[in-house]
């Protein structure tokens, strides 16, 4: 008890899908194209970045601890959010001094 058959051979069956195509009927599946790699962003331009990341940190560590409380204004948070602070923008100093070569031959 099959089901009963609608095309002699595939190679019929092939033939009436792509008729189906082409009139329509159902669109016809197309060749995505392959994604274009984005080219990753220069050295001096991710270091650029690097620090332009270090000193929002820097400045977000500075603004939870002008905004801590009284009570907690001389307690162990307060000391380790000023050494945070501190050494964010020894490393902001040290990324700023960086002078990378600009490569062939443009030094």
């Amino acid at each position: 008890m099959g089901r009963k058959r609608v095309y002699e051979n595939s190679n019929e069956r092939k033939k009436a899908y792509r008729l189906r195509l082409l009139s329509g009927h159902k669109q016809m599946p197309s060749v995505r194209p392959m994604p274009s790699r984005r080219r990753p962003p220069s050295r001096p331009k991710r270091l650029e970045s690097a620090l332009s990341e270090i000193q929002a940190l820097q400045q977000e560590y500075e603004e939870w601890l002008a905004a801590l409380p009284e009570s907690l204004q001389d307690s162990s948070l307060a000391e380790r959010l000023q050494e945070t602070v501190d050494q964010l923008a020894q490393a902001a100093d040290l990324l700023a001094e960086i002078d990378p070569p600009k490569g062939f031959g443009r030094d």
